[in-house]
């Protein structure tokens, strides 16, 4: 009977979507099928692990909106399908096209993305760094004067980059990349005197390097403000309200600390404060 009453309430959503063209939860039911995009060189939130498996932070946070999608749709069991997306152009446009039914990944919330897609709720919170070899490093702001700096191309943090040498008059030339594999390659054969992406990036890609703590640094200061959040497409109301549930019921839980811990703890990156409290203003009631 669930299952039945499901499908009406699912078809009618659908049906007010029409306009839209949006109805994720329709093909959730008829094909038993949830599409995840991901990142696969984005650690701790996103990337392959040795057997080439999707894991991360957001990862598991995907899966948490899966069981949800599963357990109110009535379905026996779901089947998760993982599509490996590169570029932000990638990732934005296989939500806006249909091809993926969320993208998992480290995204920041901007206006101008929101013009394309929607997003769940907040996920997490960091800011832009640059990292450096320790040999030579750059600790702030004003060390950046002269110095060439990788940066992922369409990303926040390159207009971040832009805006900072902008401000201040500095005789900085980037070098624009397309995966941060490329930004740590760049660091590591000093093509470039640093790589600049958000801390939380960068910290995953840091600690995959088993003497980390001796050969990298990290600026100082962050350079912004970067909301991340799973992007969905537009205009898909009950779609959203499901992914917003099963996020608000993780962030009432213990369970979401457990989580950090497993892919931010490991890499000694205790849990800030910022991040708390975006945990509780997000934990929503029913």
């Amino acid at each position: 009977m669930r299952v039945l009453l499901t499908a009406s309430l699912v078809l009618m959503f659908a049906a007010a979507n029409a306009d839209n063209h949006t109805d994720t939860l329709k093909r959730v039911l008829e094909t038993g099928e949830f599409r995840i995009g991901f990142v696969p060189d984005a650690p701790p939130l996103s990337f392959r692990d040795s057997e080439g498996n999707p894991v991360g932070y957001s990862i598991d946070l995907c899966r948490r909106i899966a069981s949800t999608i599963r357990d109110e749709l009535g379905l026996e069991k779901i089947n998760i399908v993982y599509t490996p997306l590169d570029s932000m152009e990638q990732r934005l446009s296989a939500i806006e096209k249909g091809e993926v039914d969320i993208e998992c990944g480290a995204t920041t919330v901007t206006l101008s993305r929101r013009e394309r897609v929607d997003f769940t709720l907040m996920t997490f919170i960091t800011g832009s760094a640059v990292l450096t070899r320790k040999a030579s490093p750059i600790g702030d702001f004003d060390d950046l004067a002269g110095a060439k700096i990788a940066v992922l191309s369409g990303t926040t943090t390159e207009d971040v980059m832009r805006r900072v040498i902008e401000a201040n008059d500095f005789d900085v030339k980037l070098r624009l990349i397309s995966s941060h594999d490329e930004g740590m390659e760049l660091l590591n054969s000093r093509k470039v005197a640093g790589y600049a992406s958000d801390r939380a990036m960068l910290i995953g890609q840091v600690f995959r390097n088993a003497d980390a703590q001796n050969q990298y640094a990290m600026t100082r200061t962050a350079f912004s403000f970067e909301p991340y959040a799973m992007m969905i497409p537009r205009g898909d109301t009950e779609f959203r309200l499901m992914a917003d549930r099963a996020l608000a019921s993780l962030f009432r839980s213990a369970r979401i600390r457990r989580i950090y811990q497993d892919w931010f703890g490991r890499y000694g990156e205790p849990l800030s404060p910022i991040v708390e409290a975006m945990y509780q203003f997000q934990a929503v009631g029913e």
